[in-house]
């Protein structure tokens, strides 16, 4: 059983926490305060010091939390056995465990990947002995009808080689109502009494068995657990970019795990993947009303993760993160581009919780993290907004260059090199705590090599902080204006970033940059030096962005063992698994259009028929839809019916029967 701590002794933790963030924010903008009046104060100066104060806050906090984590960790000093708890099965108790469904809802994604990982997981579970106490749900969204025909034949191909009475259920979804919350409310009402528990996947999740038993066995042994959140670690990317993230993950992750698990305790959150759930008071208390007014900041909730967590603490349910645990692994977007894109469906969702902040009878440490969301976007215009009126204000400041202003200009100095040190410290730490276990150290290379993989990331971070800057400055905007986004599937492969692409996406960024750097060259020259990193990477944001998704640069640093993980280094035997299987569902995949095969191929249209059928996904397809097809099949132009007819068809069987005898009837064996 998970044991918390008092109430009384969870309130002294978080006072502690405040204190700490709260006093560090008083020392940073009384010293910006007196660098800003030695003139005399403006309005640019008192809005100044406003910005300031609010990001300083939120830059205090995250170095307390991960200074916390690290004084936590090095005072366990557990050895390499005892930091990775779910390597070995025998650590688990020999109890029955609960049913449990694992549910991994797709959209648009690439079939080999999907079910080559399913396939891991599920042979990692049967290693276990406990496979039993599992069954899997792959639940498509998916819109595009060649895929949504490759994962049928995926599903079947899996069913095959696992044996025939496996546990491993399919379903589509005609209709894509809610998007992904609204996919797995789906599953909960039909399915959802059969089992105690979910585990949550997106696409490219994986889960060793051994960590999903430990799951449960965490669950079971304390019915007040709501959602128990398995931190992911990004595994398996080779372009620069990614092995970066991958990098900072491994290394930096475990302070900030450590100290949010230690503030937050029973109030903790909910990522949306990689956490087990409990079915019935999910059903009971989650269920997700759209706000009031339009999209995008009314309508569907879409970041419905953080919401979820946030019902479930207001039912009496705990929300835990399990930080001590491994074997819970997801990939990271390949490119810099990518990492945006994903950022903005991310960023709308969050910016409707600002909605949030105030609903009723939420508790207080919920409302922290809706704030905190919607903080994680809106810090970036903040951020611009706060250089744009200091640059202003110190260019119209009637004193400015004069040598009686050193004292303040040092006192700025000094508070520029204090952010610096709370924003770099962290790393610090997380070196410093790699350092005290050899075997862990070995696994990043060594201290030399894990000491240049730090270097890099820090580097290469600082140039991409700026462009990020740009990128969420311009999705809040275009949030507030009205502007929705439209939620299409993920970019998973590593094809890198065409020069065209980069610089339509980054001219407008470099066009800015340059811009200040001439405005600052003619006006303030001396502030060119302190304001170069910003210029810097959006000067060059294009060649960044390319630079960065290489996956050849990305091989050469990976081969000399910089910016290597324990994961890389020794990649876990699910992930392995998932990669070898991928490129056998990739060979088994059938070529040429799915749709005029299925229509020829009786073995392929029962399998279609009967999976729709049984999972009740049927609806008739207009008359007039019908014909259409029948007119062009009869011509021998199937490649001209068009993706909303063939959908319509798709989920039709009784059309389907029809259209099957009419392909048959004109002779179509070109797909045999």
């Amino acid at each position: 059983m998970i044991t918390s701590p008092t109430v009384v002794e969870v309130k002294r933790r978080r006072s502690v926490l405040t204190a700490l963030t709260l006093s560090t924010t008083c020392v940073g903008t009384w010293t910006f305060a007196s660098s800003a009046a030695a003139d005399g104060w403006s309005f640019l100066d008192g809005l100044s010091l406003l910005l300031f104060t609010v990001l300083f806050v939120w830059v205090a906090l995250s170095f307390w939390m991960a200074t916390i984590g690290f004084a936590l960790l090095l005072r366990r000093r557990r050895d390499e056995s005892n930091e990775a708890t779910t390597d070995t099965v025998g650590l688990l108790d020999g109890a029955n465990l609960s049913p449990t469904a694992i549910v991994m809802p797709i959209y648009n994604e690439d079939p080999a990947s999907v079910f080559s990982g399913i396939q891991a997981i599920y042979e990692s579970l049967e290693a276990t002995g406990r496979g039993a106490s599992f069954d899997f749900y792959i639940l498509s969204d998916t819109t595009d009808e060649e895929k949504w025909l490759a994962e049928e034949l995926a599903w079947s191909k899996l069913q095959e080689r696992i044996g025939g009475a496996s546990r491993v259920f399919y379903r589509h979804r005609p209709k894509n109502t809610s998007r992904k919350a609204g996919n797995i409310a789906d599953f909960c009402k039909r399915w959802g009494s059969l089992y105690r528990y979910m585990v949550i996947l997106d696409a490219d999740s994986l889960m060793t068995g051994s960590t999903l038993v430990e799951l449960v066995r965490r669950m079971d042994g304390d019915s007040q657990i709501g959602i128990l959140q398995a931190p992911p670690q990004p595994v398996g990317r080779h372009s620069f970019f990614a092995r970066t993230q991958q990098f900072a993950a491994a290394l930096y992750a475990p302070i900030f795990l450590e100290g949010f698990a230690w503030w937050t305790e029973d109030d903790g959150n909910y990522w949306g993947h990689n956490a087990i759930i409990r079915i019935d008071a999910f059903l009971r208390h989650c269920g997700l009303a759209p706000l009031p007014g339009n999209a995008p900041l009314g309508g569907e909730i879409l970041s419905h993760d953080f919401v979820e967590a946030a019902l479930m603490r207001r039912a009496g349910y705990k929300v835990r993160l399990a930080q001590d645990l491994d074997g819970s692994y997801e990939q990271c977007p390949p490119t810099l581009l990518a990492f945006a894109q994903r950022d903005q469906r991310w960023c709308q969702g969050n910016l409707q919780h600002t909605r949030l902040v105030v609903a009723d009878g939420l508790r207080s440490v919920s409302r922290f993290h809706f704030a905190c969301g919607v903080m994680s976007y809106c810090s970036s215009p903040l951020w611009l907004m706060f250089l744009v009126v200091s640059l202003t204000a110190a260019a119209l400041g009637s004193n400015y260059g004069d040598s009686g202003r050193d004292a303040p200009w040092i006192g700025a100095i000094g508070l520029f090199m204090l952010t610096m040190a709370m924003l770099l410290l962290p790393k610090i730490w997380s070196y410093v705590l790699l350092l005290r276990s050899p075997a862990r150290t070995a696994q990043f290379g060594g201290a030399g090599k894990a000491a240049a993989g730090l270097l890099t990331e820090t580097l290469l971070s600082i140039v991409i902080a700026p462009i990020m800057m740009a990128f969420h400055s311009t999705f809040v905007v275009l949030t507030f204006l009205g502007k929705q986004v439209h939620w299409n599937a993920q970019q998973r492969n590593e094809a890198g970033m065409p020069w065209g692409d980069a610089l339509a996406a980054h001219s407008r960024q470099m066009a800015v940059g340059v811009a200040a750097a001439l405005v600052i060259g003619l006006v303030m020259p001396s502030l060119l030096p302190w304001i170069s990193p910003v210029l810097i990477g959006l000067i060059f944001a294009a060649p960044i962005s390319v630079i960065s998704s290489s996956v050849t640069l990305g091989l050469w640093l990976e081969r000399r063992r910089v910016l290597a993980t324990p994961e890389e280094r020794t990649p876990p035997e699910v992930v392995t698994r998932q990669e070898e299987l991928a490129a056998l569902v990739e060979a088994e995949a059938a070529p040429g259009p799915l749709f005029d095969k299925l229509l020829i191929d009786p073995v392929l249209l029962a399998l279609h028929r009967s999976i729709i059928e049984a999972t009740d996904a049927q609806s008739s397809a207009a008359q007039a839809t019908i014909e259409r097809v029948d007119e062009q099949l009869r011509k021998g132009r199937a490649a001209e019916i068009s993706a909303e007819d063939r959908k319509a068809v798709l989920s039709d069987p009784i059309a389907l029967g029809k259209l099957h005898r009419i392909a048959w009837s004109a002779g179509r064996t070109s797909c045999d």
